[in-house]
């Protein structure tokens, strides 16, 4: 049995599964998020981005405005945990995980978070 922590354990319970503190999982590397109350918001907003950008700049550089989204989901967070999953060739990914302590501070940051994109 291996002592190894799981490193989508959640900072505040202990789960690793269906975490009602967790706020978002970011792929850094491919730039999706793919889990938590902010998925869908968060990669709407990042579409929108891209596609607001390449109509003055085709080849703009994604990786600041990434960073800038994920500085503002951070801003929103309680706690964070990074970790590397190494998968086969061009498939391995950082992953980031942004935790709220409370289930009140995950409804009142995905309303701020999804009013400043309307805004």
């Amino acid at each position: 049995m291996s002592s190894e922590k799981d490193p989508n354990e959640c900072l505040f319970c202990n789960a690793t599964s269906d975490c009602l503190h967790l706020l978002l999982i970011v792929d850094k590397t491919f730039r999706t998020a793919d889990g938590g109350q902010l998925r869908k918001a968060f990669n709407s907003r990042w579409c929108a981005i891209c596609v607001e950008q390449t109509k003055d700049d085709e080849d703009f550089d994604e990786s600041a405005l990434f960073e800038k989204l994920i500085e503002e989901v951070d801003s929103l967070s309680d706690a964070t945990n990074r970790y590397d999953h190494e998968g086969a060739p061009g498939c391995s990914s950082e992953y980031q995980l942004f935790f709220c302590d409370t289930q009140e501070k995950i409804k009142v940051n995905r309303y701020h978070f999804c009013r400043h994109f309307l805004a």
